[in-house]
């Protein structure tokens, strides 16, 4: 997974792409992209090292994968060569521009959570929910770029349609707020 300063990198540089919905409140927040991928890997397993945490797996076109397992897999000792492993990552984000006066608070909340599978074989999935908060402090509609300052850094993007920059009057002091919920699924079948 990226780290959390470069997700919201990567996150900021897609601001500016879809038509606004605006709320009415103190802050206005405008949902402005949403994001979905999902990868899957998969194969059987040839080597397990539970004191490096890592799994080696040839997935069917015969080529080896190297895989870490985090620290909330705990049913690692049990997972054996020869087993067949599927790997599911669920990328979901949500970037959000936020005008008003309670705007463009910095920082981040990450929260984790881990369901077992109930199968005899070791099986589950984690799930990481992060919010990531930013301000924009500086705007040239001219140009169309906005620079924003997370948390750990300052970069300056480039918007896709830098129209929006007017139209949503996009000021110095905006926040930035990036929603993502990612998901790893792992399964075990003998």
């Amino acid at each position: 997974m990226r780290s959390k300063s470069s997700f919201f990198a990567a996150a900021a540089a897609a601001l500016f792409t879809l038509s606004p919905v605006l709320s009415e409140a103190t802050t206005t927040i405008t949902p402005i992209k949403a994001m979905i991928a999902e990868s899957e890997v998969s194969g059987e397993v040839t080597v397990v090292n539970t004191e490096t945490r890592m799994l080696t797996i040839r997935k069917a076109d015969g080529v080896f994968e190297v895989l870490h397992a985090p620290p909330e897999v705990k049913r690692l000792g049990e997972v054996k060569i020869g087993d067949k492993l599927t790997v599911t990552k669920t990328t979901a984000a949500l970037i959000e521009l936020e005008q008003g006066r309670d705007a463009g608070a910095m920082g981040a909340i990450a929260e984790t959570d881990v369901q077992r599978g109930t199968g005899s074989a070791p099986s589950g999935t984690i799930t990481d929910d992060v919010t990531l908060f930013g301000q924009i402090v500086g705007v040239d509609a001219e140009a169309g770029t906005v620079t924003v300052k997370g948390s750990n850094s300052t970069e300056t993007f480039q918007v896709e349609d830098k129209s929006l920059l007017t139209e949503l009057n996009v000021k110095k002091g905006d926040g930035v707020i990036v929603r993502m919920r990612s998901e790893i699924t792992g399964e075990i079948s003998r």
